[in-house]
């Protein structure tokens, strides 16, 4: 099966993600989210809105979806991942 992967975050563009639910810069503990999955339209998506929920409930909303993987990293420098994805990683 063929995967996509896409990266969202603030390394490459500064504070560009608009928390749709204030209409302002996404305030969140985290600095990039990637994510797997079937296609690169949708996991585009999926990273910039898992980005913009935060930590916790952007992994959440993540293990929600199936089929999908998520890795992120918070400011703190702690990596964080979806169930299936860890079991991968070992």
């Amino acid at each position: 099966d063929e995967l996509a992967v896409a990266t969202s975050g603030t390394a490459e563009r500064g504070a560009h993600i608009v928390d749709p639910r204030t209409g302002k810069s996404a305030v969140t503990d985290l600095v990039a989210v990637t994510v797997v999955g079937p296609r690169l339209t949708w996991v585009d998506c999926w990273a910039t809105a898992a980005f913009a929920m935060g930590s916790r409930a952007g992994l959440a909303w993540l293990e929600s979806l199936p089929g999908v993987e998520g890795l992120l990293i918070t400011a703190g420098d702690e990596v964080r991942c979806t169930g299936g994805l860890a079991a991968r990683l070992g």
